[in-house]
């Protein structure tokens, strides 16, 4: 191994995004190793820039190599497999090195700068009276033995407050008096805690205070308590001792104890006493999945499960033993669950079975807490990891399992560059690691079930309920018939007998929605108008709560007027149904009953999600109201009764899989009712009785409902019979977006061209469904291609030539191959 070191620059554009060699000199050599970061000298003006070593080549073909000023890592924080991920990423995602990167790392552990100004002792510290200096070089001098001799650079300016600062230290660092040193910190550290503990042997402290040379209660207090322990925090001997620091400082000056600082790791569930569990004895159906799947993982080599089972058929339980069977094999595991399904309750599950051998990754922990958990991981000091989409990059060395629950899921999709499928990053770690890759879904996707009925994956079902109770009795209300006989509620009467039986009986309800708010938007019954948001195309959302309206794409919010912005007219209201509005009307109905609201208003704190669970289990609130939050992932034991208001909703969407979302939403919540001893009911409400995503949905028919997809994607052209890329413009200029989004078009002609066509179809460019976000238009392509790889390199192309045309303009292009969101 060589002394050069191939490195790529964090945080950089498109135009800079490739591998650069550096000199590795003589004094950190063995310190540069692939995945730890560096500081180099970047540019013609030689820069110090945070960078990735990525590999060490033996030679180079370039000259004039530069030298590697610092190593900021003592181990590496990329893995050997992380790394070629990260190649791999680069090219299929088309983004750069470090938009890849930065999906492996834990949010914070970025590096930030500082610039240190040192006071060298020249003579000015002992006697600063000597020196004939100008009377602010004097200022500046003064401050930095007032901070101790070094300071950061902007808070001496602050502290200072001298004009042409910068000259000032300038001058200094020439003469020597001062050095300037850049200082390299991560944005989140270990957390520390400062503990104290004897310095002396116990023997020694006993015949000292039997001697009478301690002779202060308080003090002899303290070293009583040292001496029973360790050592104890600071703070905790102040309180528990009831003395100042003082007492401990003097202690210290004497020589009896000292300080030093104790790593503590930031557990989020600490507080929690969770009680260990035991296996369940496996179902017949449960024990020959078991039986399959672990021959697989006896195999050691790549291999793709779907298990497709049925709500309440005993998938948890499946994952749990098999992830116990991988750990007695000396191998990790790393479970994914939608952000929205990891509930306190999911957690304990997995915690109960495993104790301390697991590390818990999402979005709700603290940056600390998330750093802990991941250096849990990457110091081998637990070998389970449970977590949302991003706990995929999981620093594991010997993976034997990786396990998708919910796997049809589009959350396990990046909507931000890198627009990854967790799915494809799980396929890549398990070939590196020759592990188990396992999909489990009561309504696995399209895409995947297809792929299980070809025989490219193995299918394991699921028929039967964990407990043997049947699922729910399901029961469809056509809205437009109860309108027609004067029903102008939102609640069918077949829904509101159901929940008075409900309430009576003292079981519990879950009424879905997939929309939040009180209402859809607001409109002026006199001329027409809309209230729209004024960065989107898209109307206000009308919030009850503080009388607002909110857009829910970029946050801009504004008090509902009182009368029409456009015409003066008193007559504006709000029109639609949000779950703010089925709350109170609730209320309104059933004025005995209690109801709790689970959306995304109401879950904006840390620990809100668990708070509503606890208090909805705990308390048994009669009902709960919610959208797709409450749809997945819960067990609930007293739900008997599930309420689908809209279950069209999701069909009015300008998106091909709205059928199949539909089908899975509707699904998954019916799956909440009868998981108890008590059968379960499900009443849905639609205008459309006769689509076959919801007839299917409420005859729990995955197979007819599959069927029948199928042969609309295979006729139209959409996955898995093609691949899909969408291409987004966006601009501040619609005309320029527009220009621009014409010209992509034309250099994505012209590469397939090149590849005589390769069997593609372009549409567009048009303009998208949401047609301006954030103040930025936005103008679509849609690309179909049978073959992914050619799709993915001729995009790769365009994507280069965009950035390289579009000049000044103020134009970005998205590319998203596969979207979950046509949107």
């Amino acid at each position: 191994m060589g002394n050069i070191a191939s490195v790529v620059i964090s945080n950089c554009t498109r135009e800079f995004d490739k591998e650069y060699h550096y000199l590795i000199p003589d004094k950190l050599l063995g310190s540069v190793k692939p995945g730890v970061r560096v500081i180099v000298p970047f540019g013609a003006a030689n820069r110090p820039r945070e960078a990735y070593v990525l590999s060490l080549p033996d030679s180079t073909d370039f000259t004039g190599l530069k030298e590697i000023q610092k190593v900021l890592d003592k181990d590496p924080v990329l893995n050997e497999d992380v790394i070629e991920l990260v190649l791999w990423m680069k090219d299929r995602y088309i983004c750069t090195y470090y938009d890849a990167i930065k999906c492996a790392l834990p949010s914070g552990i970025g590096i930030k700068s500082q610039r240190v100004i040192k006071i060298k002792d020249n003579g000015y510290i002992s006697d600063p009276h000597s020196c004939k200096l100008k009377e602010n070089v004097r200022k500046i001098l003064d401050a930095l033995v007032e901070c101790g001799n070094e300071c950061e650079f902007e808070e001496l300016k602050e502290k200072t407050d001298v004009r042409n600062f910068p000259r000032y230290i300038k001058q200094l660092e020439e003469a020597g008096y001062v050095e300037i040193e850049d200082v390299y910190t991560s944005r989140v550290k270990e957390k520390t805690v400062r503990v104290a503990y004897l310095a002396l042997p116990d023997e020694e402290i006993i015949e000292e205070i039997e001697s009478g040379r301690i002779k202060r209660i308080q003090q002899i207090r303290v070293l009583e308590m040292l001496m029973e322990n360790e050592y104890i925090s600071v703070a905790d001997i102040m309180r528990f001792a009831n003395v100042s620091a003082s007492v401990l400082d003097t202690l210290r000056k004497y020589g009896y104890i000292n300080y030093k600082d104790v790593e503590v790791k930031r557990d989020p569930y600490k507080s929690r006493t969770i009680e260990r569990s035991e296996p369940l004895k496996p179902t017949p159906q449960q024990a020959d999945a078991l039986e399959k799947i672990k021959g697989k993982i006896e195999m050691l080599e790549f291999g793709e499960v779907l298990v497709h089972g049925i709500t309440g058929s005993g998938k948890t339980e499946l994952y749990l033993q098999l992830i116990q069977y991988v750990i007695e094999k000396g191998r990790q595991a790393i479970v994914l669950v939608p952000e929205i399904s990891l509930t306190p309750q999911t957690v304990e599950r997995f915690k109960s079975r495993f104790g301390d051998n697991i590390a818990v990754l999402h979005s709700r922990l603290s940056l600390g807490e998330r750093y802990d958990q991941w250096r849990l991981i990457k110091e081998g000091r637990v070998n389970v990891a449970v977590g949302a989409r991003s706990a995929i990059f999981a620093p594991f060395s010997n993976l034997g399992i990786i396990i998708i629950d919910e796997e049809h899921e589009s959350s396990y999709k990046s909507e931000t560059t890198p627009k990854y499928r967790a799915a494809e990053i799980a396929q890549r770690r398990c070939k590196y690691h020759k592990a188990v890759l396992l999909y489990g879904s009561a309504t696995p996707s399209v895409e995947t079930y297809y792929r299980a009925v070809k025989g490219e994956i193995d299918l394991v079902e699921l028929t039967e309920r964990a407990n043997q109770m049947d699922l729910p009795s399901v029961h469809v209300v056509d809205m437009r018939k109860e309108l027609d006989e004067g029903n102008r509620s939102i609640f069918s009467r077949k829904l509101q007998q159901e929940i008075d039986a409900s309430i009576k009986q003292g079981q519990q309800a879950i009424l879905f929605l997939n929309r939040r708010g009180y209402a859809s938007f607001v409109l002026c019954r006199s001329c027409g108008y809309v209230v729209k948001c004024i960065n989107c195309n898209i109307s206000l959302t009308y919030h009850a709560f503080d009388e607002r309206l909110i857009c829910h794409y970029c946050g801009y919010t504004i008090k509902t007027p009182k009368q029409c912005p456009k015409c003066g007219s008193k007559y504006i209201r709000h029109f639609g149904t949000g779950t703010q509005k089925v709350e109170e009307e609730i209320k309104k109905e059933f004025p005995e009953c209690s109801v709790i609201r689970m959306d995304m208003d109401t879950t904006t704190c840390k620990n809100s999600h668990e708070e509503i669970l606890q208090k909805f289990r705990e308390q048994n609130v009669n009902i709960m109201v919610g959208t797709q939050m409450i749809a997945k992932g819960h067990d609930f034991p007293n739900v008997t009764l599930v309420g689908v208001l809209a279950a069209d909703s999701l069909l009015n969407v300008g998106d091909f899989r709205a059928s199949e979302r539909t089908f899975q939403l509707i699904t998954q919540v019916a799956g909440r009712a009868g998981r108890g001893e008590i059968p379960g009911r499900v009443v849905i409400q639609t205008y459309n009785t006769e689509d076959f995503s919801i007839v299917s949905a409420c005859k729990h028919d995955y197979a007819g409902f599959y069927k029948q997809e199928i042969l609309l994607r295979e006729k139209l052209g959409y996955p898995p019979f093609k691949n899909i890329a969408l291409l987004i413009i966006s601009g501040t200029s619609d005309r320029v977006a527009f220009s621009s989004a014409k010209e992509t078009r034309k250099l994505v002609e012209s590469e397939f061209a090149a590849l005589n066509g390769a069997g593609v179809e372009i549409l567009g460019p048009s303009r998208s469904p949401v047609t301006r976000i954030n103040k930025r238009y936005r103008w679509r392509l849609v690309i179909k291609c049978r073959d992914e790889d050619i799709l993915i390199n001729v995009l790769g192309k365009v994507s280069d030539m965009f950035y390289k045309k579009r000049g000044k303009n103020n134009v970005e292009l998205s590319v998203d191959i596969n979207p979950l969101n046509m949107l």
